[in-house]
């Protein structure tokens, strides 16, 4: 093992040591008795037989039983299931933003018959759910503690036997574009020296009518010329794999077949030993041919810690981090599939950044202490309490293992987001000292329609709630997909629904509410009060350690953002119902688009919509705002001076959409930030 890891195990000998009162010594023979002994029961390979299974993993109860030592209660809780855990976090969630939407509804003396009082403290529920997993989330890293996933040593470069080979799936879109494509693989390949991974471009062109359109054959042509210019300067290394388009019938388009998911399924075949899908291998072959692990990416994100792919590698190789399949073999029961670095918020180094990339970066820096940005251990929620996390589409994994637990388990032209899923079928985890730094989308327009194409992918999951689902040969079979995933799968889906829920919930609190003001009061405190006391903390703590200007800025960001749910709420509600009932639709009637997709470099070459164009796209906006005020006049004129307010952030969200999304002329650079 590395020399972290090593060291983080004698940690644990000396704290059982003092907790058993034995020697150092004692503990550690101990602990290498009883792996000797599983050793010999499962064989030399059962991850039951490495040491660090009885210092840091479910073996801990049979080392503190064997010590005459009690566990505490954070190790107690990581000895429960997954599942257990999962329920009663949901179970204590829910019945919290339940108990909300009732004693809301009882307390404001609501004037509506019993099932709208039912559908009023719905909605409150649901406009409560997302806030208080927020209150939750801010809390529980000060209750568990950070863990460094232990891995190998690789100090001296990736071994032939954990051959990893880089993929980035991208499109072929244009020449510059494929410049950008050679400079991510180039700046990935100086971050991580003497790894002696190998890195491909898995491409696709864009969908088109024909199969063939004009510029195809030049792009490829520059694609290979990019790759062999790197191979000069690098001495080899890189690899193109570009596949040919596909008719859709779905979609009545040539397209790569699958998009994403679809080169991930049939590079891992390749790699496997199938046959080749590709139209164009070229470029270092020896690099990629044999590759057990995967490092997946997409095209814009080449900002990762250096050393980052050493360490991936080393942490899905070591012994506890294995795979184990149960007894079927059709789920993880054990160690991870997936490994994925902490996702964290940069600027872009390729273009000045807007008004709104620059807000998130100075309300990221209030609300984050230095101690949590850096780049070591720090706490993941999901990993820390369930030892598992959603997977979000970057990180390295098992070929093999992959390969085998999702080929042929998903329809064709049926899933559109299909990282949650896959994570779900294969058990993903977060390596959290390791980390990725992303860029958030420049313009408000981008922000909404990448939200939009996220929720139809997420909306077209559902199915995958239901006890059997059709797999690729269009059988009805058996859901095995784990109780976490399909829990992540449900979170993702209702929180589509919480805008809709939002709206109704002031709208209807409005016009029935004897009470309007203080129903209005009850909404805003539940949302502002836990984060402002959470912006309180954080001031205090940039005082101490940064400039008094950075935190004016940060506190006017935090404000501006915090409040976006609001001036934003009716074009997030619009984008919410509008993602639910086309994706529905596609689904249950029309079986068409279900694939519909535009990628993020060709959202992010496109020119962001002046002042004119936002209005006309957000006009339901202010004239939702002009129907609720004319509607509240009418019903009930007390609660116009709680509705007035909103309508007027409602009549202003195009403009400010619009000023959010444009470049200041003097932009500051903030440094990564945590997501």
């Amino acid at each position: 093992m590395d020399a972290l890891s090593r060291r983080d195990y004698r940690e644990r000998v000396r704290m059982w040591a003092r907790r058993s009162g034995r020697q150092a010594q004692q503990t550690a023979q101990l602990a290498l008795d009883l792996a000797e002994q599983c050793g010999q029961r499962h064989g030399s390979g059962d991850r039951r037989a490495h040491v660090g299974y009885f210092l840091t993993d479910i073996g801990v109860r049979e080392l503190a039983a064997a010590l005459g030592a009690r566990l505490n209660w954070r190790e107690r809780l990581r000895l429960h299931s997954t599942s257990s855990l999962v329920l009663a976090y949901c179970l204590a969630v829910y019945s919290i933003c339940a108990a909300f939407g009732i004693v809301s509804v009882w307390l404001f003396e609501i004037a509506l018959p019993w099932y709208g009082q039912a559908l009023l403290a719905a909605c409150a529920a649901l406009y409560a759910n997302y806030i208080v997993q927020s209150w939750i989330n801010l809390h529980l890293p000060q209750l568990l503690l950070p863990r460094r996933m232990p891995r190998l040593d690789f100090g001296d470069g990736i071994p032939a036997e954990a051959k990893t080979l880089v993929a980035i799936p991208c499109l072929l879109v244009s020449r510059e574009g494929v410049a950008a494509l050679a400079r991510a693989l180039e700046r990935l390949h100086q971050s991580n020296p003497g790894t002696g991974v190998g890195y491909a471009l898995l491409s696709d062109f864009v969908d088109a009518a024909s199969e063939r359109v004009d510029g195809d054959e030049a792009l490829l042509q520059e694609a290979r010329e990019q790759i062999d210019a790197l191979n000069a300067r690098h001495g080899g290394g890189f690899v193109l794999l570009h596949r040919p388009r596909r008719w859709n019938p779905g979609e009545n388009l040539w397209i790569g077949w699958e998009r994403k998911r679809g080169k991930l399924e049939e590079l891992n075949a390749w790699l496997l030993g199938g046959p080749s899908p590709f139209q164009v291998e070229h470029g270092d072959l020896a690099k990629a041919v044999g590759s057990k692990y995967v490092v997946t990416l997409d095209e814009d994100n080449d900002d990762l810690t250096a050393g980052a792919l050493r360490e991936l590698a080393a942490a899905i190789a070591h012994p506890l981090n294995r795979p184990v399949l149960d007894a079927d073999g059709t789920r993880v029961e054990a160690g991870y599939v997936v490994l994925q670095p902490r996702a964290m918020i940069s600027l872009s180094r390729d273009s000045a950044p807007s008004r709104l990339e620059l807000m998130i970066h100075a309300m990221i820096e209030i609300e984050t202490s230095k101690d949590y940005r850096a780049d070591k251990p720090a706490v993941h929620i999901d990993q820390d309490l369930f030892g598992q996390a959603a997977y979000g589409g970057k990180g390295i994994y098992d070929v093999a293992m992959f390969h085998r637990l999702t080929h042929g388990r998903i329809a064709e032209n049926t899933i559109l987001s299909h990282d949650v899923l896959e994570g779900g079928m294969v058990r993903a985890g977060v390596v959290s000292d390791v980390v990725l730094r992303e860029n958030f989308v420049p313009t408000f327009h981008a922000a909404m329609r990448r939200s939009h194409r996220w929720m139809r992918g997420d909306w077209q999951l559902l199915p995958w709630l239901l006890p059997s689902v059709r797999d690729a040969s269009g059988a009805r079979v058996r859901n095995t997909l784990s109780l976490f995933g399909r829990w992540k799968i449900f979170h993702n889906a209702l929180r589509m629904v919480l805008p809709i829920a939002s709206l109704l919930c002031f709208v209807l609190g409005w016009a029935s509410s004897a009470e309007p003001g203080l129903w209005t009061l009850n909404l805003l405190a539940i949302a502002w009060v836990p984060a402002a006391v959470g912006l309180c903390i954080g001031i205090a703590r940039n005082l101490l350690s940064g400039s008094l200007r950075s935190v004016v800025r940060g506190v006017w960001s935090w404000l501006s953002l915090r409040s976006a749910s609001f001036i934003f709420g009716v074009d997030q509600a619009q984008t919410a119902f509008d993602a639910a009932v086309r994706a529905s639709f596609r689904m249950l009637v029309s079986h068409r688009k279900l694939l519909e997709w535009t990628a993020s470099s060709v959202m992010s070459a496109r020119r962001g919509p002046s002042l004119g164009q936002y209005l006309r796209m957000m006009w339901i906006s202010p004239a939702f705002a002009v129907a609720v005020v004319w509607l509240i006049g009418r019903i009930n004129p007390p609660a116009l001076s709680s509705a007035i307010p909103f309508a007027a952030l409602w009549a202003c969200a195009p403009v400010v959409a619009w000023w959010w999304s444009q470049k200041p002329r003097a932009a500051h650079p903030a440094p990564p930030s945590q997501a």
